[in-house]
């Protein structure tokens, strides 16, 4: 009989057929199984309390001296259903799963099978409905081996054309497939050309509405340049500066090149003319320095005058560097290098400026007779070199 009470590796009670052994902790175990445990156990300690155990402090067998119990108590019918009440409950789960299992396979076969019913339901219909001309045609051919060979062939016939139907629908079936696909990608394409269009339409109006712009703004600048024009007609300095801009500017294309005016005092000069002159005191020529403040003024006149012919956008600030590297002739000059481009050079300054102030010795005056009236016999310089 077991004693009442159970090792806690295997859940078993203990019993006589197997040896119980303890170790110091005080924790009984089947001696088979804590060997196992220590072995398989990557550490040896107590599988109850977790201590630290050898094997040389294991208890081989430990015996147990049990009194005799009461026929009674023995055969106590709720403590037999306590004690097997585990064991029963696990072997009806074990039961009731297996079941379950086979409730489940026997839906599957059920759902298989129905449909397979269906399948042949419909095909006794049609068979059903083909009786009457089957026994006429079998009336027809006959009885016999001939009849029956013929009634073969004739069901094999059939059957390779009911393959070929089949394999002919399900190529229908691709082919309906493949337009489909065709459909939508032409669909697809269809709404990406509609809205390139759409796009292409609205860029073809922009670029009219700046095509009508840009003709405006032509017109505006011609008769820009034509008000300029008329403003350049006299030839000062800074208006030369200004016409040569004007000219070298590849933007108004259509401006005249500038004509010499004739001079104010149109009158014909003799040269064989000789005079009768005192000498000059020689006076040394000094460079008369440009005024800055003047130059400036005439600068900040030429202003409103480019602003006429280019853009805010343009290159003003440059224009007006090149027009004072023309007016200053000791900046560094900006022009063009005849080959369609720009170039930088250094004006140099005048001599004057650059060497030392001599005083020199100032010459004696030499007074000559002042003729009244020009000799008739005057020598000139035209026997000179005879």
């Amino acid at each position: 009989m077991p004693i009442r009470a159970y090792c806690t590796i295997c859940s078993d009670f203990f019993d006589h057929s197997k040896d119980v052994a303890a170790i110091h902790c005080g924790h009984t175990f089947h001696y088979v199984c804590l060997l196992q445990w220590f072995q398989s156990a990557p550490t040896k300690t107590c599988p109850q309390c977790r201590k630290q155990v050898s094997t040389r402090h294991i208890i081989n067998k430990l015996f147990f001296d049990i009194a005799a119990e009461d026929e009674g108590s023995a055969t106590d019918p709720e403590i037999i259903l306590h004690t097997c009440a585990p064991v029963i409950l696990q072997k009806q789960l074990q039961y009731l799963e297996s079941q379950h299992r086979e409730s489940e396979s026997a839906k599957e076969e059920a759902k298989r099978l129905r449909i397979k019913m269906k399948t042949y339901e419909s095909l006794h219909v049609v068979l059903q409905g083909q009786r009457a001309e089957v026994e006429a045609m079998i009336s027809d051919m006959g009885v016999g081996q001939s009849a029956v060979e013929q009634l073969s062939i004739y069901c094999i016939s059939l059957k390779k054309e009911y393959e070929n139907l089949k394999g002919g629908l399900k190529s229908s079936n691709e082919m309906c497939e493949k337009l489909k696909r065709d459909v939508f990608s032409s669909n697809n394409k269809l709404q990406k050309t509609i809205a390139e269009k759409n796009k292409l339409t609205e860029d073809m109006k922009s670029l009219q509405n700046d095509l009508t712009n840009a003709d405006k703004e032509v017109t505006s600048l011609k008769k820009k340049v034509e008000i300029l024009q008329k403003t350049l007609s006299t030839p000062t300095r800074t208006n030369e500066a200004i016409s040569r801009l004007v000219l070298e500017s590849p933007a108004p294309l259509e401006l005249k090149p500038p004509r010499l005016h004739p001079p104010i005092d149109s009158q014909d000069i003799d040269l064989n003319l000789t005079f009768d002159i005192n000498t000059p005191e020689q006076v040394e020529k000094r460079s008369i320095p440009m005024p800055m403040k003047k130059m400036r003024l005439e600068l900040t006149e030429l202003v409103p005058y480019l602003s006429i012919i280019f853009k805010p956008n343009t290159h003003l600030h440059l224009l007006l560097s090149t027009l004072r590297s023309m007016c200053f002739p000791h900046f560094v000059r900006t022009g063009y290098d005849g080959f369609g481009g720009r170039t930088k050079f250094i004006q140099p300054s005048p001599l004057a400026e650059m060497r030392p102030h001599v005083i020199k010795a100032k010459r004696k005056k030499v007074s000559r007779p002042v003729a009244s009236k020009l000799a008739p016999n005057l020598t000139t310089l035209d026997g000179f070199l005879e």
